[in-house]
This record gives C-alpha cells, structure tokens and sequence, in this order.
C-alpha cells in the first residue's frame, strides 16, 4: 500500500516519465501518478506534506517518491512573481532521494529538463501545465 492511500485524495492524472529506470521499486512504470489532497496531511507525515487541494506527484513509500505543489503553483507560474516568496517550499516541495532524483533526471532530460535549471521548478511547472492544457480541474 502507498503511503498516499492513507489520506484521502483524488487521482487526476499521470505524468509519463521515459526514465531508462525503474521509477518504482520492483515496478517496470514511467507513470507517475497526480493527486489531488482532500485533506491536510499532518505534521508527523514525513514521507510528504501538503494541504488540501495542494497536488501531489507521486504517492510515497510503495509508489514514486513525491512532489507537492501547492495550490498557490497556478499563480505562481502565471505571473513568475519569485520576490512574493521567501520560499519556494511555499509552492513546491520534493520528497525524494538522491538516487530517485537520478533515476528521475534520466526520464525528465528526454522531456527537455537540464541540469542547469531547478528539476522542482520545472516539474512542477510541467504538472500544473499538463493539467491545464487537458482542462483537468484541480
């Protein structure tokens, strides 16, 4: 079971990544699931955080490691306004290891990823893009 199927949450879509390697552990997948939370996860959750209506890419232990965007994300990107934002954790927080931010990287450089920008930013970006462009609401 994955850690996400403890909250309460809805599944709006997949994100394909063409990662040469397993994105889940005994798992031959390049999807990754999108969630949406509908509820707030608590505080000794440490496998990833979030409010409700904040997305989540990937489900945690059992399932891809994860990325929480909040649901600030579709502003943000709109108007690209870092300054209002101590901290981006405030949009956008990864929960995953080194070696599953490899194994993602080699996926997310076949998309149009670089190392020379932030692999956070610019998935989160390409989430809430895809959701939008499918007309999915979030």
């Amino acid at each position: 079971m994955a850690t996400i199927d403890q909250y309460k949450h809805t599944l709006l879509d997949f994100f394909i990544c063409p990662s040469d390697y397993s994105l889940v552990t005994g798992n031959n997948t390049r999807q990754i699931a999108i969630y949406q939370l509908e509820e707030d996860i608590p505080c000794d959750e440490y496998r990833f955080d979030g409010m409700k209506g904040d997305i989540l890419v990937g489900g945690g232990s059992g399932e891809a490691e994860s990325l929480r965007i909040s649901k600030k994300a579709i502003s943000f990107f709109k108007y690209e306004d870092f300054d209002d934002y101590e901290d981006l954790d405030e949009i956008f927080k990864s929960f995953w290891s080194s070696n599953f931010c490899y194994v993602l990287g080699n996926g997310l450089l076949k998309l149009g990823w670089t190392p020379n920008e932030s692999m956070e930013l610019w998935l989160a970006e390409n989430i809430i893009n895809q959701l939008l462009n499918k007309k999915i609401s979030f």
